[in-house]
């Protein structure tokens, strides 16, 4: 989903229909790569899902979605401390966050991505 009105917010764009689609809650994902374009880009996406308006008029939500366990959060340290490579840090994100839900032995992940003009990625991960 495309909201340049909005830079920075498109791992929340894009993670949002994914969970309504799989009817699943922020709380239900154990492990998260919320890939981040710069510094604040996570704060920015965990403030946007624990605040109710922004929910209720940006992502058509009955309230604020909630708030993502710290310790499921990237466990290893986002892109800015493990690599943010231009044209492969998709394939950084997800192989990574296999990598960590294997390790820690947790069932769902999401991996996202923040793309230039407003643009988001989110992909959901099952191991079975």
């Amino acid at each position: 989903m495309a909201c340049p009105s909005i830079m920075g917010l498109g791992p929340v764009m894009s993670v949002t229909p994914l969970l309504k689609r799989n009817d699943l809650t922020l709380e239900d994902v154990e492990t998260w790569e919320l890939n981040e374009a710069f510094a604040t880009q996570v704060l920015g996406c965990l403030a946007a899902w624990n605040d109710d308006k922004f929910c209720r008029e940006i992502l058509r939500l009955d309230g604020a979605a909630g708030e993502i366990d710290r310790e499921r959060l990237n466990v290893d340290g986002g892109a800015i401390s493990l690599g943010h490579p231009v044209g492969t840090s998709g394939n950084r994100i997800v192989l990574h966050l296999v990598n960590a839900m294997k390790r820690l032995g947790t069932r769902r992940g999401i991996a996202t991505e923040c793309i230039g003009g407003g643009l988001g990625g989110a992909m959901l991960i099952e191991a079975v």
